[in-house]
């Protein structure tokens, strides 16, 4: 040995103990289950969009011609993803304010 010297320890760690809350919520604590309704909702709109979109893509590629039902499966569908999940985010932490 090295002339380490061991230490015994009397009491538990913190993690083992009683939990600190991490947030001080103080007086304006959020009303969790309005926020997490008002999330689900906007989520299912979301999905509603979505479903829409999928229903949608295969009716546009039956009506538009062959070569352009390709363009339009190819950019109008990615870009359509994109604005959706861009309103989604947007959405969402606009409810968590």
């Amino acid at each position: 040995m090295t002339g380490e010297r061991r230490v015994v320890v009397s009491r538990s760690p913190a993690a083992l103990g009683r939990p600190r809350s991490r947030f001080d919520c103080g007086d304006a604590a959020p009303d969790v289950s309005a926020i997490v309704a008002r999330q689900l909702r906007q989520a299912l709109l979301t999905v509603g969009a979505v479903a829409g979109l999928l229903v949608g893509v295969p009716v546009l590629a039956l009506w538009v011609p062959a070569p352009w039902a390709w363009v339009a499966l190819s950019l109008a569908v990615q870009g359509a993803w994109v604005g959706l999940a861009v309103r989604q985010l947007r959405r969402a932490e606009r409810l968590e304010r």
